[in-house]
């Protein structure tokens, strides 16, 4: 549900800025701290919708303003410009998935959160302290990218066609669990080897949010527990 294009982007890894360079333990501060900031703000934007019931065309609106956010951001040296770019995919995830939450019970839903968050910490860890570079990874964790979301259009066209997919998809959310754990530890990694200014922390959060959020719904699908229909 809330996509991202590969590594998203090269400009963002590439981009240096010597003059506003800071520590690192700042550096990773300032990620994971806007990290929790855009996950804060798709919460609170969800609540907005938990009793909506979205047609195709609201939802189509929805999925495009992210990709517009994120090349904003990312093509962007500016902070503050990058902020407005990483909002633009926040807010319109959150109103989203407000919808795809209010189908379970409160209790799964943070029982999921809780172990998405520590999925995230613990893989980000290990991708920020792995010494060597993981950059080798981007053309594989795209290539199974690519296949999982044509996979998905697949499944969803065979389900329009009356053909019972419920196993495909639980097999599609795992394999999404594998995936984006992997680019948790390929993200953090990347973000531990560029220019450390703030936009690019920015810019390194949005990476690490997309991951997070796509943890979350395959997540929520695969443990969470759906409200009764009485």
């Amino acid at each position: 549900m809330a996509n991202r294009t590969g590594s998203l982007s090269a400009s963002v890894w590439e981009r240096t800025s010597a003059s506003h360079a800071m520590s690192k333990n700042l550096f990773a501060f300032l990620v994971s701290f806007w990290t929790a900031a855009g996950i804060a703000s798709s919460a609170v934007a969800a609540t907005f919708t938990t009793g909506w019931h979205p047609t195709i065309w609201p939802l189509l609106g929805l999925s495009i303003i992210p990709f517009v956010g994120i090349l904003i951001a990312l093509k962007s040296d500016n902070p503050v410009v990058s902020l407005f770019g990483y909002m633009l995919v926040t807010i319109p995830f959150g109103l989203i998935v407000g919808p795809v939450v209010a189908m379970y019970t409160a209790a799964s839903v943070a029982k999921v959160f809780m172990i998405t968050t520590a999925m995230v910490v613990v893989l980000g860890i290990v991708g920020a302290v792995y010494p060597k570079s993981l950059e080798s990874w981007g053309i594989w964790l795209f290539g199974a990218l690519l296949i999982l979301i044509f996979g998905q259009f697949g499944v969803m066209i065979a389900g329009a066609f009356g053909v019972n997919v419920g196993g495909a998809m639980t097999l599609l959310d795992w394999v999404g669990v594998v995936l984006f754990s992997g680019y948790v530890i390929y993200d953090l990694n990347r973000a531990m080897r560029v220019e450390r200014t703030h936009d690019n922390a920015i810019d390194c959060a949005v990476a690490v949010y997309l991951d997070f959020a796509n943890l979350f719904i395959r997540l929520l699908s695969l443990m969470g527990d759906r409200k009764s229909s009485d």
